[in-house]
């Protein structure tokens, strides 16, 4: 029988609002019975690992390249992580010991040793550290279940319907079927975990937090609204309250159709002043689609996923191959390429030679290229001149924070122009070079900076989490993670009067480009250009194109008066509803 009406909250990590049934995720690979084994199957039973390993390995290969054509740049890294763990040397000795010391088979060494680990990270007080926790478990279950050959996901339904579970891995959230999920609600989780940045992408509604009780105690026949942007979770509606939920879900999908079909219409704020809109893309994406959306060219193209495979590193005439395809794809539209910028939260065995105790302050970004791995940086910059004769290229570089940095990098391209042209290869002399400014200390400078480089990109995603020493991944300080932050404003507004004062241009990359509450400050600071994912332009190209630079300005002037962020967002949230209401909806 269904259960009495009733609402609870619960935590909204991907917008949008789904109705209907309920759907209990029967997945995962049932833990395996220990079972002993003799000395003489040790060889066969190590065998049966090695070949599971490199299944999972193939596997999530596989997987990322494939979720790479459909997700936004970045989300499919998460998979890199997975490879990652795949390929760690610690997990695999560890199973290896299990079967030759304890004599168990693979299964049991498996589950063991991922037990082992998982509980370690489950056992430190940190949110991001108990989320990778499930990542372990997520791998641990794809090597038993090719052990096995057992399905690890079995969903048998017959409509579309609303996913709930306890948890959910991020391989058991990109094998659900799009055409048949409505969204989920899920019992443990963030909105920093990486099935919450899987359920964005893949544009699913979703909350976590879900009550054990209430979990306990639904059932197939009981029916959900999720409400992907309060975090309400109503169970068994009335009539009324579900047809004004199937209304608000319609008239925000026809908003953004609207939207979409104004995409070719240019960013121009009412008193004519221009913010460009570009794409933060990868290799795998289709510029000619991204292009539907509105984008002048591509803000950021991520170079890093071309070397996430940990067993190969491109060489020179491979990269060259993807740099000439993209800029022949975007034609005549400025292509800005970041160089390498491995380190932090992105990590790679084959690159990094050392493990650090605090990557997000360690050698990343251009500290790794100049400090330790010149080679792969000589290489990169090579295919990149070479390609460059091929379309409008410019090249930024990552986690500068002195100006030693950024003439070392001049040198360098001078002395890779000399060797080419020695060696009668064609490339393009005058690349813009310009400098990603996401460190306090960059923007402090940037007045020297602008005297020397050809445009600025400010990526606010670390220069949030940078000054004000808040990880953005960590739950328990996401509270201070604020892009609305006045010393944040206060640090573009520095870097963009420098950029003026030398007529070079500049962007900003990170997420806050595609936050509607930030637009109407950026607008007002005076930033060129905004690089984002391809499903935010439409909204913003629409919110540009109703504000005057005039009131921006005065918005920014009112911003330097407040004592916090609430503040600031309130008084653009206020702004925006007054100009365009539409855009609360969507």
């Amino acid at each position: 029988m269904p259960i009495p009406t009733c609402t609870v909250q619960a935590a909204p990590v991907a917008s949008g609002i789904a109705v209907g049934r309920v759907m209990f995720l029967h997945g995962g690979v049932q833990p395996s019975k220990i079972i002993s084994i003799a000395p003489g199957e040790v060889e066969s039973e190590l065998n049966r690992f090695h070949e599971a390993l490199a299944e999972t390995k193939k596997q999530l290969r596989e997987l990322r390249e494939k979720l790479r054509l459909k997700l936004q740049p970045n989300e499919a890294a998460i998979f890199d992580a997975h490879l990652m763990l795949v390929e760690d040397k610690t997990l695999t000795a560890e199973v290896e010991r299990m079967i030759s010391e304890n004599l168990v088979n693979a299964e049991s060494a498996v589950g063991q040793a991922m037990d082992k680990f998982a509980d370690a990270f489950s056992a430190v007080d940190d949110v991001y550290f108990q989320e990778r926790a499930l990542d372990i478990r997520d791998v641990g279950g794809r090597i038993t279940a090719n052990l096995t050959s057992a399905e690890q996901l079995k969903m048998n339904y017959d409509e579309p319907r609303i996913v709930i579970a306890s948890t959910l891995t991020p391989s058991e959230t990109v094998g659900l079927n799009r055409e048949k999920v409505l969204g989920f609600a899920v019992e443990t989780g963030s909105a920093t975990s990486h099935t919450a940045i899987l359920a964005r992408s893949l544009n699913l509604p979703a909350v976590v937090g879900l009550p054990r009780e209430l979990l306990d105690n639904l059932t197939v026949a009981d029916k959900l609204i999720v409400d992907g942007f309060s975090g309400k979770v109503i169970v068994n509606p009335d009539a009324g309250t579900e047809e004004a939920y199937r209304l608000k879900k319609r008239e925000a999908e026809k908003i953004y159709d609207q939207l979409l079909g104004e995409s070719e219409l240019r960013p121009v704020t009412t008193d004519g002043f221009t913010v460009e809109i570009a794409a933060n893309v990868e290799a795998h994406d289709n510029y000619a689609e991204i292009k539907q959306n509105g984008a002048c060219g591509i803000g950021l193209f991520r170079t890093e996923f071309l070397f996430m495979d940990g067993s190969h590193l491109p060489d020179e005439d491979e990269q060259f191959e993807i740099y000439k395809k993209l800029m022949i794809s975007a034609g005549n539209d400025t292509v800005t390429i970041r160089t390498l910028d491995i380190g932090g939260d992105k990590l790679n065995s084959g690159i990094i030679r050392s493990v650090e105790q605090n990557p997000f302050l360690g050698l990343r970004g251009i500290r790794l290229c100049l400090r330790e791995r010149r080679d792969i940086f000589d290489t990169q910059l090579r295919a990149l001149m070479r390609a460059g004769v091929y379309g409008n290229m410019q090249i930024m570089l990552p986690m500068i924070s002195c100006m030693d940095e950024f003439f070392e990098t001049k040198n360098i391209i001078a002395g890779l122009k000399s060797e080419l042209a020695a060696k009668d290869v064609p490339f393009a002399d005058n690349i813009p070079l310009g400098v990603m400014i996401e460190t306090p200390a960059a923007a402090m400078i940037a007045d020297k900076f602008a005297r020397e480089a050809d445009f600025f990109s400010i990526g606010t995603n670390d220069l949030i989490q940078y000054t004000i020493a808040a990880d953005r991944t960590n739950e328990r300080v996401a509270h201070l993670y604020r892009p609305g932050h006045p010393a944040v404003l206060r640090l573009i507004k520095y870097t963009v009067e420098e950029a003026v004062k030398q007529n070079i241009p500049v962007s900003v990359c990170g997420q806050t480009a595609e936050d509607l509450t930030m637009i109407p400050f950026l607008v007002g600071l005076g930033v060129n250009e905004l690089s984002m994912s391809p499903g935010a332009m439409p909204l913003v190209k629409k919110l540009i194109r109703t504000l005057s630079m005039a009131e921006c300005v005065e918005l920014v002037s009112s911003a330097f008066e407040c004592d916090n962020s609430v503040e600031v967002v309130e008084m653009s949230q206020k702004l925006i509803r007054k100009l365009v209401p539409e855009l609360t909806m969507v």
